[in-house]
Formats: C-alpha cells, sequence, structure tokens
C-alpha cells in the first residue's frame, strides 16, 4: 500500500499520526484530518500543530505516561480511554490516543470518535475519572519526593515515606495495568559485624550499602531503608525477570564492595515479587518478604522470587 493511500485512509477515518523523533519531539505523519486543525491551532509557519497536548490537559497527561512507555521500547500499545474535549469537542464527539512501540517506529495516534458516542457516555465519564485520578497520584507521587522525610543515615527515604509511594504506585500499577516490583535486601549477618566491629563501623556498612543502592538503580526505581539492616526497593514498569536482573545486579555490586573497615566481604541476600492486579498491599509486601526468607534459608547472598 502507498503512503498516499494510507494517509488518504487515515484522513477518512479521522486519525492522526504523530512519529515520536525524540523524547517530547514529534513529527506528523502526512496530512491531518480536518478535525486536527480544528481542535489543534495551526503553527505560526502555516503547518499543524506537532504538540497537541499543550492545548489538552487529557493529552498532556497522556503523554506523560506515553513517554515512560515508549523509554522502554519494547513492542505494544498504550491506551488514554476515551474523553471529551468540552471547549472544543461536539456533544457527540470524543478523542482517544493510543501509543504504539513497533520495531523501530514509536507513534501516537490520535483518532476523533463521533458513532454511536450517545452510547458511550458513560465511559467517556468513567474514563475521565480515571485519567484524572492518575494525575492526580502522578502529582502526589511528585509531591511525596520532594518532601524531607529521609533516614538520616542512608540519605534514604524512611518506612513511612516509602509505604506512601508504594500505596500510590499500586494503585497507579492498577489503574494503568503496568509492572511493578517489589524488592526486599537485608543485609547478611550484620548482627556479627556490629558485635565484631562496633555500631559505628556498622553504621558506615548501612551509609555505604545507601550510596550503593542510589547509584545502582534506574531514574523511576524508588529505595528507602525499611528497617534496622533492611531496604527495599520499588521498580514501576519492572517484570518479573527484570526484577530478577536488577536484583541480581544489586547483590553483585556489593559483594564486589569494600566496606570500610570490615576486612570481611559483606554480601545481601534479596527477595523479589511482582503486582498482582487488585492484590492487596499486604500480600505484595508479604510475597516479597517471603523471597527474602527463602533467600536467607538458601544460604544467603541469593536472590529469590515469589
Amino acid at each position: 500500500m502507498s503512503s498516499s493511500i494510507a494517509e488518504k485512509i487515515l484522513q477518512s477515518l479521522n486519525i492522526a499520526v504523530l512519529e515520536r523523533i525524540g523524547p517530547h519531539q514529534y513529527r506528523l505523519f502526512g496530512e491531518v484530518p480536518v478535525f486536527y486543525n480544528l481542535m489543534f491551532p495551526i503553527q505560526a509557519d502555516g503547518t499543524p500543530c506537532c504538540e497537541p497536548w499543550k492545548h489538552s490537559f487529557m493529552l498532556e497527561f497522556f503523554l506523560d505516561d506515553a513517554e515512560l512507555f515508549f523509554e522502554r521500547n519494547a513492542p505494544g500499545k498504550f491506551n488514554s480511554g476515551i474523553w471529551q474535549e468540552t471547549d472544543i469537542c461536539n456533544c457527540n464527539q470524543a478523542l482517544y490516543a493510543t501509543a504504539i512501540v513497533d520495531g523501530q517506529h514509536q507513534v501516537v495516534i490520535i483518532r476523533l470518535l463521533e458513532d454511536d458516542f450517545t452510547q458511550r457516555a458513560r465511559l467517556v465519564q468513567k474514563a475521565r475519572e480515571q485519567l484524572l485520578e492518575q494525575r492526580s497520584l502522578h502529582q502526589d507521587l511528585e509531591n511525596y519526593k520532594r518532601k524531607s522525610r529521609f533516614d538520616s543515615l542512608t540519605s534514604l527515604l524512611n518506612k513511612e515515606s516509602f509505604m506512601e509511594a508504594l500505596q500510590r504506585e499500586t494503585g497507579r500499577s492498577n489503574a494503568l495495568e503496568m509492572d511493578l516490583s517489589l524488592i526486599f535486601i537485608d543485609i547478611d549477618d550484620f548482627k556479627q559485624v556490629n558485635d565484631t566491629y562496633g555500631h559505628i563501623v556498622g553504621d558506615k556498612v548501612l551509609a555505604s550499602l545507601g550510596k550503593i543502592l542510589m547509584e545502582s538503580l534506574r531514574s523511576d526505581d524508588v529505595v528507602g531503608r525499611y528497617g534496622g539492616e533492611e531496604f527495599v526497593i520499588l521498580a514501576p514498569y519492572a517484570t518479573p525477570v527484570q526484577a530478577y536482573h536488577l536484583a541480581e545486579k544489586l547483590r553483585k555490586s556489593v559483594e564486589g564492595f569494600d566496606f570500610e573497615d570490615v576486612p570481611h566481604t559483606v554480601t545481601v541476600s534479596l527477595g523479589c515479587a511482582t503486582f498482582i492486579a487488585g492484590e492487596s498491599l499486604e500480600s505484595f509486601i508479604q510475597r516479597s518478604d517471603l523471597a527474602l526468607y527463602d533467600a536467607k534459608r538458601n544460604g544467603k547472598n541469593i536472590v529469590k522470587v515469589r
């Protein structure tokens, strides 16, 4: 099929396609449908708008999550749900956006829905409420990150702050159907370190471990000190396999680190679990904690998954 025929089909279906060429950078594919130019202002040079999210609150929110989806660069789709732009849509019109990764191509599709829209009114309202709730979760997480509720020794989030993040991210995982993994970490035989070298040296080990975790994690990961010598990591978008590899990377980093004033090798045991849609927070935590128990029981200095 030629590109011109494809463009005409997209126009007839009221579909606009934006190809991603970089972070928050897009270019339009072919000529856009009439609705697109009516809804999103034409640029000063007379070309169609390449940043429609700047004129749509709902598209702006969708793009925030679409960018995270694109960064994963895994084949698939991420949908926005149906919504109305109350200022520019007719009562029988709605918009629908989809982010798609297919091979080397990353695109955002914006489609105008008109047929049988009256029957979708209830879905539209539900989707709008869901998007607004997700937006609130995003904003709450950003506000939470700015709070100064850190563990003074390790400079990591304290347990209370981490639990707030965990609660919000599980809600977001349910809403967006995204992967979310939890990793519990415990320093092996830490009591022996304190008893042999003293608590000052033990505190240095804790502080060094906090630094290792911060330097080894991805930008979206959340790490905290859960209590004593136990640490915890929340890894958005991490599948069970990805969580295992992340935990194994951390295990090796700790094993190869030269802890000051401790002549023997310090190791950690790690337990991983990936969130199951709809499960309770307590169940999610318990599965990760039980995986850590499995690691401790099976010789330590290993990663176990539940």
